[in-house]
């Protein structure tokens, strides 16, 4: 009597066929449909990095104007402190108006500086402050009128003249000497101005610039350091 033969399956062969059916899987759910919207996705891809430099280059333009702004604004702020008349400036200010009137001063005084009363301060944030200045020169009435006029609407500095003192100091007269020998010498008064002693007392209204400055130059560092 045969003895029955069983056959059984090789584990490797059942290995196999479990890879093979996950391979399938595999192709049908994922590869198969990633194949066919490969096409899309490189399309959104490169729509994305061409959004990202062009984000970037916005920003590094962006950077550029900022910090150009901020080098103008600060150019622009320097060179109105230097037009601008301020406690510092003062002394130079009315040495040089009297200078060009053809008298010197008798005396000047710069009181402190204080802040505005009234707490005012500029549209950029800058405070208003003011200082008293008293001064005192010897001058004629003409010459005394285009002072006032200076510091009214020609001086580069915010004056208020609160007060105007003036004292006859002396007369001045101009003479001529006789035309000939022979008729002798002869004295004839063409004319006189009088000279009085004034002194005037004043305000000048400045607002103090220095703060913002330093902030400004901070800003353009930031953002020179940022681009």
């Amino acid at each position: 009597m045969d003895k029955k033969q069983s056959f059984t399956i090789p584990k490797f062969v059942w290995v196999i066929l479990f890879i093979l059916v996950v391979c399938i899987i595999f192709l049908v759910a994922v590869q198969i449909p990633f194949s066919q919207k490969i096409d899309k996705y490189n399309s959104d891809h490169a729509s994305a990095d061409s959004q990202i430099n062009m984000y970037k280059d916005y920003l590094d333009r962006a950077n550029e104007v900022q910090a150009k702004i901020n080098e103008m604004k600060d150019e622009c702020e320097k060179k109105s402190a230097a037009l601008t008349i301020n406690a510092d400036k003062t002394a130079d200010d009315i040495r040089d108006m009297l200078e060009d009137l053809g008298y010197d001063l008798s005396s000047l005084t710069i009181n402190e500086r204080k802040p505005d009363s009234e707490g005012r301060v500029s549209a950029t944030g800058d405070p208003l402050y003011v200082t008293t200045i008293k001064f005192s020169f010897t001058t004629t009435e003409q010459k005394l009128i285009e002072t006032l006029k200076y510091f009214e609407s020609e001086s580069n500095g915010s004056y208020f003249v609160s007060k105007v003192s003036v004292s006859e100091e002396q007369m001045q007269a101009t003479t001529t000497e006789g035309e000939t020998a022979a008729e002798g010498s002869k004295q004839t008064t063409e004319s006189a101005d009088k000279l009085y002693e004034t002194t005037l007392e004043i305000q000048l209204y400045f607002f103090d610039m220095t703060k913002n400055q330093a902030n400004n130059t901070s800003s353009t560092s930031a953002v020179s350091s940022a681009a």
